[in-house]
């Protein structure tokens, strides 16, 4: 499925409690010269999750390049995930959450 977000930050409502769409910068590897900027829907309340993050297909090589895919177009795959896992509710849950578009229908 792919959607878009109406605007950055986004915060919303899942099985898991309240989440936020976050960017951060991800650590180069070894002989990488360019640093790469990843989307991730972070867990808000604290508690032993609130440094887990899942990931998302919205990356780019400058921070408001992410920004940008985030708000313009990016994938989401919960059936990747088992139907049981944190990972399908939480996306599940972000598809269909008020003010996302669903750029597929």
């Amino acid at each position: 499925m792919e959607i878009k977000l109406p605007h950055m930050p986004f915060k919303f409502d899942s099985p898991e409690g309240r989440m936020e769409i976050t960017v951060r910068r991800l650590a180069a590897g070894p002989g990488e010269r360019t640093q790469t900027f990843s989307a991730a829907v972070t867990f808000l309340q604290s508690g032993p999750r609130a440094l887990e993050r899942i990931p998302l297909s919205a990356k780019s090589d400058t921070y408001s390049g992410a920004l940008h895919a985030l708000t313009e177009g990016f994938k989401v795959t919960p059936g990747a995930h088992d139907k049981d896992s944190v990972e399908f509710r939480v996306l599940h849950a972000l598809c269909h959450a008020t003010g996302v578009v669903d750029l597929d229908a």
